[in-house]
Formats: structure tokens, sequence, C-alpha cells
């Protein structure tokens, strides 16, 4: 007669502690590019051209050759975009010594109200390093294809009349050198930060 698993607690235990050796093991000894390898590839950022905070021309191009992380907020935002702009500062601060060359790149999903103006001053209250963290804004439906179709996140305006309608990204995006999302992390979770920069460092060379 099959006894069954939950009644046998001591195998469970010990299956889980060889798993987790295994794993600890695993990675203290496979090369960078074997753990690199092993993030997927979950969809490709296609080719846009936006301007940033500064109101200079920022595109696609501009982010070529260069591993970043992208979240979606914008200014006038009554709930979530506060708590996620503060865990993107976080990510600023920690990759500083860290992952000096991460770029962070926060997009807007309000772009008739977030003029650069009201970016810069939105990026200053949350001490933004302008050279390393960007805030964009473009057309509408030109946010709609760079957010929607190429990071996976979702963005829909509402209503219109009421704030908490908008919707918008909850997950900072994880991009390549080659513009590809390699990982996708919800800001809320507790080791959110920790998860995006141990990812992040298996992308660079």
């Amino acid at each position: 007669m099959k006894v069954p698993l939950l009644k046998r607690p001591a195998a469970w235990v010990g299956l889980l502690g060889v798993v987790l050796a295994g794993l600890v093991i695993y990675r203290a000894t496979a090369s960078r590019e074997s753990l690199k390898v092993q993030l997927p590839v979950l969809s490709s950022v296609p080719t846009f051209s936006f301007v940033d905070q500064s109101g200079a021309p920022f595109t696609s191009a501009s982010l070529s050759g260069k591993v970043w992380v992208a979240n979606f907020i914008f200014t006038r935002c009554p709930n979530i975009c506060p708590k996620f702009t503060a865990k993107m500062g976080t990510l600023q601060d920690r990759s500083k010594e860290q992952l000096p060359g991460l770029t962070l790149v926060s997009f807007t999903v309000d772009p008739e109200n977030d003029t650069p103006e009201v970016l810069t001053t939105y990026g200053q209250k949350y001490h933004a390093d302008f050279s390393r963290w960007h805030f964009l804004r473009g057309e509408r439906s030109e946010l709609e294809r760079v957010i929607r179709d190429g990071m996976l996140q979702p963005m829909d305006q509402g209503d219109g009349k009421d704030l908490n309608t908008v919707v918008h990204g909850s997950y900072f995006a994880l991009i390549d050198d080659k513009l590809q999302v390699r990982g996708v992390y919800r800001f809320s979770e507790p080791g959110a930060v920790d998860d995006v920069l141990r990812d992040a460092r298996l992308l660079f060379p």
C-alpha cells in the first residue's frame, strides 16, 4: 500500500535539504555564462523615439549596448506609484556601488500631463541621478506599443476622470544590451531589488 507523502515529513525534509544543497553547489560552481543563458528572453523592446525629463530626444538606440531596468509610473498617481518610484530609488542607491553601469528608465503612462518639466520635478523629489535614471514620455500610441507589446506590461488611461482607474505595470522589467526583456519582478515583493541586482549582474560582461 502506498504511503501518502504528507505522512512522511522526514523524507520531505531530507529531499528538500538535498535539493537546496544542490542548488547552492550549482550556483557556486556554474560559470557566469551558463547562469546568463538561464535568464529567458521574454520579449524584445521595439525601437522608439521619446524625450526625457530635460526635453532632449531619447531613443531606443540610447539604450543599445546597456543593461537597464524599466518601471511604469505617472506623477499624479494616487496609489502605488510613490512606492514604486521609491523602490526604484532604492535600486538606484544599491546599484551605485554594486553595478554603476546599470541604467534606470521610468516610462510615464500619462504623457498628456507629464511634461518634461513635471517629470524633472518628480524625479528630483525622489533624488534621481539623471545621468543614470531617465524619465521618458512620448505619444500615447507609441508608449502603448513599447510598454504593452515590447515589455508585456499593462497600460490603460482609464475613464479619464478617476485617476484610480489608470492602469499600468507594477513590475520591474530587466532588459539586456540587445533590448531583450530578461526578467520581470513584482516591485512590492520584499526581495525585488535583490532579485533585480542578482540577475542584472549576470548580464554584464
